[in-house]
Formats: C-alpha cells, sequence, structure tokens
C-alpha cells in the first residue's frame, strides 16, 4: 500500500501523457456513433467512490449530465426511459467485478453504450463493452486501492473532458488544464509535505472513532478516506458533508473522536472555520487538511503545499487520509495489504 501511495505521481504521469491518446480516440467514436445525453457513472465500493469525483465534475464544471450511481442500483433501477441516448461509465480495478459486469450487460440490453475504465483490457468487462478503457494504472498487489482509485477517476475525469469539448456548449476552464500538466508534480510535493505529518497524527492518536467531513467533489474522497481507514484497521469512521453535519449527527461529539475535515482555499472559508471551532468545543479532536493559514490554527493540522490548485484538489486531498490510514494500520499491528475478509474483487451472482 505504502509502495503504491507513492508510486500515484507516476500512474499520472502515464495517464496524461499515454492514456490520455486513447481517451481522446474513444470519446470521438462514442460522440460520432450517438453523442450521449445522460452519463452513469459506476463502480461498487472504491471504484463507486471514485466514480462520484468526475460526476461532479461533469455536472458542475463539464456541462454534462453526470450521475454517480452503484453498479448494484444501476443494475435494479437504472436507466428509464431514452436509455438509447445514454451511456454507462462502469470503473473497476480488476474488470471482473460481479455488479459492474452485470452493469454492462443491463446496459447493452437497454441499447446503451458503455465504457469500461479497468486496469486490465483481458477483463470480463472490458470484453463485453463497448469501449474499453484501459487506465494503464499495473501491478497494485495490496487488496486495497490507492493509485488505481486515483487513476481511474482521473481516467473518467479525463474522458468527461473530451465530451464537453465534443458538445461545445461548455467551454473547459483553462486553469483545469493547467492543473492537469501539473498534477504529477504537484502529487509529489503533497506526498513530501504530507507524509511525516500524517505519520505523526496516526501515531499519536488514541481515538478509536472517526468522522470525515468534505463538501462537493471532496465529499467522495472523504467516503473513501473513511473506507481506507475500516478496511485497514476496522475501525468505526463516518463520513458526512461539511454543513450537513450539524443536522444531527453532531450529536454524536465528544472527547475521543477524530474528525477531519477538508478545508481547501476558496469558497466558504469563513463558514467551515465556524463548525471547525464549533466541533471542537465539544472536546472531539478536529484534524483539518488545508492549505489555508486561517484553517491551520489546531494542533493535529495536516499542511497542504499552499501551490496546488483547487479543481483536482479531490485527488490530492485523498493523499493524507490514504497516508493516515497506512500508518494508523500499521501502528495498530494490522496488515494494510491484505485486510481480513476481503478480497481484490467481489463474485456473486446479481442478475436484474
Amino acid at each position: 500500500m505504502i509502495k503504491e501511495i507513492h508510486e500515484q505521481p507516476e500512474a499520472f504521469r502515464k495517464i496524461l501523457s499515454i492514456t490520455r491518446q486513447s481517451i481522446s480516440e474513444i470519446a470521438k467514436t462514442a460522440w460520432k456513433s450517438t453523442p450521449p445525453g445522460i452519463f452513469y457513472l459506476a463502480g461498487c465500493g472504491s471504484s463507486y467512490y471514485a466514480a462520484m469525483i468526475p460526476a461532479f465534475y461533469y455536472q458542475y464544471a463539464l456541462g454534462l449530465d453526470g450521475r454517480a450511481i452503484p453498479s448494484s442500483e444501476f443494475v435494479w433501477y437504472a436507466p428509464g426511459k431514452a436509455s438509447h441516448s445514454s451511456m454507462l461509465i462502469a470503473l473497476s480495478r480488476s474488470g471482473k467485478t460481479s455488479e459492474s459486469v452485470e452493469a454492462i450487460r443491463k446496459a447493452k440490453k437497454a441499447k446503451m453504450s458503455s465504457v469500461a475504465v479497468t486496469s486490465d483490457s483481458t477483463s470480463t468487462m472490458s470484453k463485453e463493452c463497448d469501449y474499453n478503457l484501459d487506465t494503464g494504472v499495473r501491478d497494485e498487489q495490496s487488496v486495497v486501492m490507492t493509485k488505481t482509485f486515483t487513476g481511474s477517476a482521473l481516467c473518467a475525469t479525463l474522458l468527461g473532458i473530451e465530451f464537453a469539448r465534443l458538445r461545445g456548449t461548455t467551454a473547459v476552464p483553462m486553469h483545469f488544464e493547467d492543473e492537469l500538466a501539473r498534477l504529477p508534480a504537484d502529487t509529489e510535493a503533497v506526498i513530501r509535505a504530507v507524509e511525516g505529518q500524517s505519520k505523526k497524527v496516526a501515531e499519536s492518536t488514541d481515538a478509536t472513532r472517526f468522522i470525515y467531513l468534505g463538501s462537493g467533489a471532496n465529499y467522495a474522497s472523504c467516503l473513501e478516506g473513511a473506507l481506507k481507514l475500516r478496511e485497514t484497521s476496522y475501525v468505526a469512521s463516518e463520513t458526512y458533508h461539511t454543513m450537513e453535519f450539524r443536522h444531527g449527527p453532531f450529536a454524536e461529539l465528544e472527547k475521543g473522536i477524530h474528525v477531519f475535515v477538508i478545508v481547501q482555499k476558496g469558497r466558504n472559508i469563513q463558514e467551515q472555520i465556524k463548525i471547525l471551532k464549533e466541533i471542537s468545543a465539544t472536546g472531539a479532536t478536529v484534524v483539518p487538511i488545508s492549505n489555508d493559514s486561517e484553517v491551520l490554527t489546531y494542533k493535529d493540522s495536516i499542511r497542504m503545499p499552499d501551490s496546488i490548485g483547487s479543481e483536482l484538489a479531490p485527488i490530492l486531498y485523498m493523499i493524507p487520509m490514504q497516508l493516515f490510514a497506512y500508518y494508523y494500520s500499521v501502528k495498530k499491528g494490522r496488515n494494510p495489504d491484505e485486510p481480513r475478509n476481503l478480497t481484490k474483487y467481489v463474485t456473486t451472482e446479481i442478475t436484474s
């Protein structure tokens, strides 16, 4: 796991320099056939959370109708009418996960086009889909996903950028491309900056319960951060939208609970600072992950580099949560690469 966390910059370089070319061809071919009106982005477990990141970008930055949905829910409940003008983008590291395989089959029955975003071009999903998007992210030995999580989220996002350009109704923000060009170097900078901090927080905490808060696409990263901790250390962890946390879950707070909060520079900083103070007043430990100096006033803060931008924050802010999960697991005497009861992919019978 730790080796694969460190391999993310190189994985991003390969995606941006090599895989992106095939992503562009897939988008052009699919668009020429039937321009999709709705994009369903599906996956299971970590792959579902990875799908939520590009779905957010599709909807709020690229002018596309992007909808994240668990693969099993797609099999049972989607799509509705006019599905022929929709596209299923199914994410799966192995390309063998039962629910995602069946989702592609359901899409074909509904005459929807389908794209498999996988790390194995020989997998069942890759063979049965209309378009195979091989991420090129190979050799992840750990049962838990790290570089394949961020890699598949990046690939599905790049696919959306290509479709947005083909649609032509919403301009792709130039700073998006600027941040993509810097992503490998920014990832290296983040790992250098936060690894020691994440390790220190992991080794010093005596908490056995953890809460993760994020907004926008960072909410999906927090879901994955909490899952990484549950997978590797078997401890209780929950995730909420930052501002929604006041509406009920706030009653849980007390001393002994660690609350991770992603707060990036930009909008709603003052509102988020206010909720951090409210959380701290309950006795819970606040662990902000931020690059805003107003936020980084807590003892257990994790400072992100000032230089990183905001568009790709969900990918970059994932890294300290991956590192925390790893070091906390090691502290607990667990094996983060081989969690109990888990395998690299799930095969079970599922039908529509």
